[in-house]
């Protein structure tokens, strides 16, 4: 499955992808250790077909990390169906080191750009572009984004899913990379190591 170019969200950022994060490969690092779809969305701003990754429909109360780097993004708890065809969330996942601080940053637009196209979401830990954020989630009533105001649209390959339920078990835990298509009798699911 190949992400295709719609618009790399990166053009107005004028944060680099690569310098000021704490997690920095040269783009052929990146290259080698990313699957091609997880390269283009993360290090080049791409945007996946819509209902194309296996994380939009999973439902399971667990973490969603980066792709990229493995920081914590999004707790499944925040999770909501926008309908768009990605995974969308009311808010990210707070820092540990700085609990006021969330693990995505969002780009510097105006307010007014804020409100009518939203605004590309990075992880804070590597720079890779996870997404877009908008402020519509007031329109998704009974949804965690009702609350916050806010609807975090993700690129599933950006993502990689870390389900709670294993955690506790003392087996390896089952990561689920969000760079997989949708379930049609295959699982979809990678163990590391």
């Amino acid at each position: 499955l190949l992400a295709t170019p719609t618009s790399p969200a990166s053009a107005k950022n004028s944060k680099s992808r690569t310098d000021e994060y704490e997690v920095r490969k040269s783009e052929a690092e990146w290259s080698e250790s990313l699957s091609s779809q997880q390269y283009f969305i993360l290090r080049q701003g791409g945007t996946e077909p819509p209902y194309s990754s296996i994380l939009e429909a999973e439902e399971r109360p667990g973490v969603y990390a980066c792709a990229g780097c493995g920081t914590p993004l999004f707790d499944a708890k925040e999770k909501f169906h926008s309908g768009t065809g990605w995974p969308s969330f009311a808010s990210p996942v707070m820092g540990t080191s700085n609990p006021s601080v969330p693990n995505v940053e969002m780009e510097d637009v105006s307010n007014i750009q804020y409100q009518l196209a939203g605004a590309e979401v990075r992880c804070r830990t590597c720079g890779g572009h996870l997404g877009d954020v908008f402020a519509d989630g007031f329109l998704f009533v009974g949804t965690p984004a009702f609350v916050t105001g806010k609807r975090y649209c993700i690129d599933g390959g950006a993502l990689v899913f870390v389900p709670s339920d294993q955690n506790a078990t003392g087996r390896e835990v089952e990561i689920l990379r969000g760079d997989l298509p949708p379930r049609s009798g295959g699982s979809g699911r990678v163990f590391p190591g």
